[in-house]
């Protein structure tokens, strides 16, 4: 029988003070002035963020001591922007569109007379993956998928299939994200964008599974390979709720801890330390991190890792 595990880093903040301050405001082109939806803004120097929602609009609420903080502001396509939070309130935020960044490019004609399929999750153990933020800002998950074999000059991403878990006691909600397609960095993590577009996709209410096809945008797989990416958007309509009973200490015993989380928890797979092959990431605060520098000793991981898993079609 498949043993079924969800995981969730728990990070538990304190309550906000009495003082707070509402942040409200909306991201912006800088060229066209159109509003920019679904833009990431996470304070640089802590573990708190949201996201535009489709109407490039966004309001949540502080701790009144960080209103001086700075805040990066970012979108696939666009320039990153560093402002002081308080700023946030008082004009739309501009981001400039990024100039194509790839020194070569060799165009390449498809043919769809060859494919290969991959499939990740052949005879592995399943684990739903949720925010690796604990809901705290939006993060994403990336792994790595090497060039098949057997593609002399062009290799196409045709097709990706993303899996879904369903929420314990919960419905399976409607639910918005991101897709994108990174580069290998020179540190071998995930790097730039090699798609131009901003892919968001909605996973209708229900749907365990969605086929998203990459055909038109004509992908061609670098020789070093590239990682696939999923990355949680934190808007109201995809917003649901946990409740954790946790030990405080011997004296208080335990205490009930509610956290908003947001959709869709996308079905992966364990793995372990000693795969080689799978090579998995989440963004911090701080960047991209190997997922093997979890510690999931006593979880219901134990000890081993969880891995995003996606089945590919690849063409010619």
């Amino acid at each position: 029988m498949i043993r079924v595990a969800i995981l969730f880093l728990v990070l538990f903040t304190g309550t906000l003070a009495a003082q707070s301050v509402t942040l409200e405001g909306s991201v912006i082109d800088a060229k066209t002035q159109k509003k920019i939806p679904f833009a990431n803004l996470i304070f640089s120097n802590f573990k708190i963020g949201t996201s535009a929602n489709a109407k490039g609009d966004f309001k949540f609420t502080i701790n009144e001591k960080l209103k001086n903080e700075t805040v990066l502001v970012s979108c696939v396509g666009y320039n990153e922007e560093v402002v002081k939070a308080l700023e946030l309130n008082e004009k739309p935020i501009s981001l400039t569109q990024k100039t194509n960044e790839l020194s070569e490019v060799t165009l390449y004609k498809m043919r769809l007379e060859k494919q290969k399929r991959i499939n990740s999750f052949r005879g592995k153990q399943i684990v739903g993956l949720g925010n690796f933020s604990g809901g705290a800002y939006p993060s994403a998950l990336a792994r790595y998928y090497e060039r098949p074999r057997g593609f002399e000059d062009a290799c196409f991403i045709k097709e990706i299939e993303i899996q879904f878990y369903r929420i314990l006691g919960k419905s399976s909600q409607q639910a918005t994200f991101r897709l994108r397609i990174l580069d290998v960095s020179q540190d071998g993590k995930p790097g730039r964008d090699l798609l131009d577009s901003d892919i968001i996709i909605t996973k209708p209410e229900g749907n365990q599974k969605l086929t998203f096809d990459l055909s038109a945008y004509k992908v061609n797989v670098p020789q070093a390979g590239f990682f696939v990416s999923v990355e949680h958007i934190f808007i109201e309509e995809n917003k649901f709720s946990e409740s954790y009973t946790l030990k405080v200490n011997d004296t208080s015993g335990y205490r009930e801890y509610k956290v908003d989380r947001y959709a869709p928890i996308f079905k992966g797979i364990e793995t372990s330390t000693n795969n080689t092959i799978t090579r998995c990431f989440y963004r911090s605060i701080n960047g991209w991190k190997s997922i093997d520098l979890l510690n999931t000793e006593g979880s219901a991981l134990n000890g081993k890792f969880p891995a995003p898993a996606f089945k590919l079609i690849f063409t010619d």
